[in-house]
């Protein structure tokens, strides 16, 4: 079975809700796999990729070199997560944080009907990333297309479903940001592999 960028959103607010709470996380999605970093200060930070540990049944895997942790999980389905520790969102502390981990994973099951929506086939490659900065969200999906031809087609696909839609060419392809019909703005990326 292949999974869609749907049900990586799906899987990985599941997962969240079982961790929570942990410090902000820099997301990157597809449809093969989660690519996580733990933006915050030690010990905040590890303490919070153990959690994700703990909750998939990974091992931890500290570097002998730095110190630094990293995680390889399986989240069923072919899915595959890994994590890390980055520095912070703010490059400071996260005392002011107006973002959870709770909001993150009810922001995921808010893109899941829209990422459900999306046109695979034009879009097999696409990426959505979620980053929390500590007092507000990006979302940004980001996707590559290998014929110019066929540029102004994925970009309209990237952006079916959203509200208010506007696309502007680049030197490396389109643009865009448009909104999901609950107000939240989507950014949009589509790069032309020449």
């Amino acid at each position: 079975m292949s999974l869609s960028l749907a049900s990586t959103t799906a899987a990985v607010a599941r997962l969240l809700d079982a961790c929570e709470p942990l410090e902000p996380l820099r997301l990157c999605l597809s449809s093969q796999d989660v690519q996580a970093e733990v933006c915050g200060t030690e010990p905040a930070a590890s303490a919070s990729l153990a959690q994700l540990a703990e909750a998939t049944g990974a091992d931890l895997y500290t570097s002998p070199y730095g110190g630094t942790s990293s995680l390889t999980a399986d989240l069923g389905a072919s899915l595959v997560l890994v994590a890390a520790v980055a520095p912070p969102v703010d490059g400071g502390g996260t005392a002011g944080r107006e973002t959870s981990t709770r909001a993150t994973a009810d922001l995921l099951r808010s893109l899941t009907p829209w990422a459900h929506g999306l046109n695979h086939e034009l879009l097999p490659e696409a990426e959505l990333w979620v980053e929390d900065h500590g007092g507000a969200f990006t979302v940004r999906l980001l996707t590559t297309v290998g014929s110019s031809s066929a540029l102004e087609s994925v970009a309209a696909a990237a952006g079916d479903g959203l509200d208010r839609l506007r696309t502007w060419r680049t030197d490396s392809g389109v643009d865009g940001v448009g909104h999901l019909p609950c107000g939240r703005p989507v950014q949009l990326g589509v790069v032309f592999l020449s």
